[in-house]
């Protein structure tokens, strides 16, 4: 949320600003004062000492009156209109995870009232999920996040879940040898998961960008997938560009003729496209089945990510820039050491990589 910030509306020569979501009048431009303008610098506009200070008393009433209301503001209650502006301002999967967390938490602790919560109701509610193992981390984002929006719409003040510590992220990176990655194709039963597996294997995509992208993002003149919304899209403001290999345009193209409108990787009953849920099920038979079929192979690591982590070593272990294949990744080269700095461990690899730093 940005803080309220005056601007100046030329039509009534006045100055406003939004306040908790509505917009408020903080009056006229004063007589003789100079004229309004934006820096140029920031490109925020400059109001009057006077306009400043109607805003700041403006906040500082609307303060009170939350203070006077937190005292029967419950955690439940924080939760829900927290909710409603995820709805409404978040990607669809983030509302859906912050639901269910948040729903958990109200079960627990809904009824307290929320300036009395502290950490230790966090950490008791953690404890009573002793099964969480990534999901604690996130359990803890998803609260953090609630309570810190009511701090900025000034429902409380402060949080008080300020002072709770979250855990760093662990690395997750999984990989697969080319001969698992054919095996897995070969146990896959339909063509339709078997494309999408494909094209996770050829790309580097994340399974959330395969399973979004349909027939108008398609550049075949190019040879691109050009993806509006996509994971940093928010962050860059840039579409997620997709180079595709001779075997991925293959699919494309067939894939095009079969879907020229929604999705393209879609499901082999439903018509729809591949859920998140539905992959990971998916992954989970395979590695049971390829366990009867190759007792001496450990396919523990085959999941949909790992496609991405295979692609990212193994163009790392043939020599791509860094900077190149974050950019067939779809991420920065600072994420890209950050999660494979493990390629340092690979004793046979670095020889020969100081033999070439060498070479004159």
């Amino acid at each position: 949320m940005r803080p309220s910030r005056p601007w100046y509306r030329a039509s009534k020569n006045a100055w406003y600003a939004m306040v908790n979501g509505s917009q408020r009048s903080l009056g006229e431009h004063p007589h003789g004062a100079p004229r309004p303008k934006k820096s140029e610098k920031t490109g925020l506009w400059n109001p009057p000492q006077c306009i400043r200070d109607a805003l700041e008393a403006l906040l500082k009433g609307e303060s009170a009156k939350f203070r006077a209301s937190s005292s029967i503001l419950t955690v439940a209650t924080v939760c829900d209109r927290f909710l409603q502006f995820s709805k409404l301002h978040n990607e669809p999967k983030d509302f859906e995870g912050y639901q269910s967390f948040l729903q958990s938490f109200c079960d627990l602790h809904g009824g307290l009232q929320a300036k009395d919560i502290a950490p230790s109701h966090v950490l008791s509610w953690l404890d009573a999920h002793s099964t969480w193992k990534g999901s604690r981390r996130h359990a803890i984002i998803a609260v953090k996040r609630a309570f810190n929006w009511a701090e900025l719409e000034r429902l409380l003040a402060p949080s008080p879940l300020k002072g709770l510590k979250n855990t760093k992220a662990q690395s997750r990176a999984r990989f697969l040898t080319p001969d698992q990655r054919a095996k897995l194709l070969t146990a896959i039963p339909d063509w339709q998961f078997r494309y999408f597996v494909e094209a996770m294997q050829v790309s580097g995509c994340r399974p959330s960008e395969i399973r979004r992208v349909e027939a108008k993002d398609v550049r075949l003149d190019l040879g691109e997938w050009v993806l509006m919304r996509h994971k940093n899209a928010k962050r860059t403001g840039k579409p997620r560009i997709v180079f595709l290999t001779p075997r991925l345009l293959e699919i494309t193209k067939e894939l095009m003729e079969k879907q020229p409108d929604g999705p393209l990787f879609r499901g082999p009953r439903s018509n729809r496209p591949f859920g998140l849920q539905g992959i990971c099920t998916r992954f989970r038979r395979l590695r049971k089945k390829l366990r009867k079929l190759h007792p001496t192979m450990d396919f523990d690591a085959a999941c949909a990510y790992a496609y991405r982590h295979s692609v990212a070593d193994q163009a790392i272990k043939n020599g791509v820039p860094i900077a190149q294949t974050a950019i067939l990744l779809g991420t920065s080269p600072e994420m890209l050491m950050h999660h494979y700095q493990h390629v340092a461990e690979d004793v046979e690899h670095m020889r020969q990589a100081a033999r070439k730093a060498t070479a004159v």
